[in-house]
């Protein structure tokens, strides 16, 4: 056990990565592995998170061996997302309407493109080989294959950053926020869209958590615990259920990894009456779930010594 480790009964825990503490519930697990629970700001995180960043599911990655969704598929689920995408692009724009835009984990680059045509310059980062080619292509910008960590952006070079569903994925989310904050602009916007855990919290509340490919979930305090720990203001948070989305016809044209699970989608979605029928099953089945998908706009505190990020 290294010295950072602290034992907890019979459970092992590290500092959270939020707030410090070693206050930790373990919850579940999932094909062996642990999820738990800080009991100061509520960050949900995998028992032993990996030493080094990932990309999404490729050969050796910490959760197995499951496959990568391809280009295609990734920017075919992008282009129903759409409608979701442009909402992130008018929030920033209710903050920033014009300069220089960063998508972290940008995918095959559906929302950059979105940006470029509301105004904005930009550039990506996607961690995937195929994807980033992908996205490349689709936006003419600089879409880089490092983490943002490394790339040595100058103080101050982005009016908004976006952030679309990867804090799951993230080894130490407060390590990249505090990048972010550093290197975003003093009246620029973090956009953040990621799962966020209400209330007790169960196993059943999402039908699959994929532990080990999702390494931290947001709980009901710890977004303005990283917020004050990192030098943010909440400006903006919204949630929606997340049974709600899943079970919805966008979520069902969305292609995955599965090619007999598409094709069950495409049955529920055109044969009469499957869809309310099936819909209707699934959210009575997930009534008690504490899961949703939440949405923030984050903005640097505006006070003396608010540059000095702690």
């Amino acid at each position: 056990m290294s010295a950072s480790r602290t034992r907890l009964g019979t459970h092992t825990a590290v500092p959270c990565d939020c707030c410090g503490s070693t206050e930790r519930t373990e919850l579940f697990r999932e094909n062996g592995i642990a999820l738990g629970q800080c009991a100061v700001c509520d960050l949900l995180s995998i028992a032993d998170v990996p030493a080094g960043r990932m990309t999404e599911l490729e050969a050796g990655h910490y959760a197995g061996t499951h496959k990568v969704l391809d280009a295609g598929k990734q920017l075919a689920a992008e282009q129903v997302l759409a409608d979701r995408f442009r909402g992130y692009v008018e929030l920033a724009g209710a903050f920033v309407r014009s300069g220089t835009w960063l998508d972290i984990g940008c995918g095959a680059g559906l929302l950059l493109t979105l940006a470029q045509e509301a105004g904005y310059t930009g550039a990506g980062i996607e961690l995937n080989a195929d994807r980033r080619a992908a996205a490349a292509q689709v936006t003419g910008l600089d879409i880089h294959g490092r983490p943002v960590e490394e790339l040595g952006y100058p103080d101050r070079t982005f009016d908004v950053i976006s952030l679309i569903n990867v804090f799951s994925h993230l080894v130490s989310p407060a390590a990249t926020l505090r990048e972010l904050r550093r290197i975003l602009k003093p009246d620029g916007v973090l956009i953040m869209a990621t799962g966020e855990l209400s209330g007790t919290v169960d196993k059943a509340d999402m039908p699959n958590w994929n532990l080990g490919d999702h390494l931290h979930f947001l709980g009901d305090r710890t977004i303005t615990c990283y917020a004050e720990r990192l030098g943010f203001t909440v400006a903006h948070h919204e949630r929606a259920w997340f049974p709600d989305l899943l079970y919805s016809r966008e979520s069902l044209r969305s292609k995955g990894r599965s090619g007999l699970r598409d094709a069950v989608k495409a049955a529920i979605l055109h044969i009469p009456g499957a869809f309310a029928a099936f819909r209707a099953l699934m959210l009575r089945r997930s009534a008690g779930s504490s899961a949703h998908s939440s949405v923030f706009a984050l903005t640097p505190v505006r006070s003396e010594g608010a540059d000095r990020v702690r």
